[in-house]
């Protein structure tokens, strides 16, 4: 017996196979939601000290607008000497509400 598919249940079937097979052709994903924090901690230790947060820098200032708010020291936030994934999406968010104004 031959049983009729709707075309719409097909074009679905479809549209998810090619979806399954362009997520499956993409790199995995860092843990930190892309690779940007991972991509500047050369030694992988979870943290940037402060050459590893220079070579950040550097790639920031054709797009900084204001230079300063990338000092170490303002976002060293807890004052150790190098800066955690979490100071730095703190400062990525406050960047984004700053130029949001």
């Amino acid at each position: 017996m031959i049983t009729c598919v709707p075309r719409r249940s097909i074009q679905a079937l479809l549209a998810a196979a090619v979806l399954t097979a362009a997520m499956n052709a993409l790199p995995p994903a860092h843990a930190d939601g892309g690779g940007t924090f991972s991509l500047y901690d050369v030694d992988r230790n979870g943290y940037l000290d402060r050459s590893e947060f220079e070579t950040f820098v550097a790639s920031k200032r054709n797009r900084a607008d204001v230079p300063e708010f990338w000092a170490f020291a303002r976002l060293d936030a807890d004052s150790d000497g190098r800066i955690s994934e979490q100071e730095m999406v703190n400062a990525l968010l406050d960047d984004i509400k700053r130029k949001s104004k």
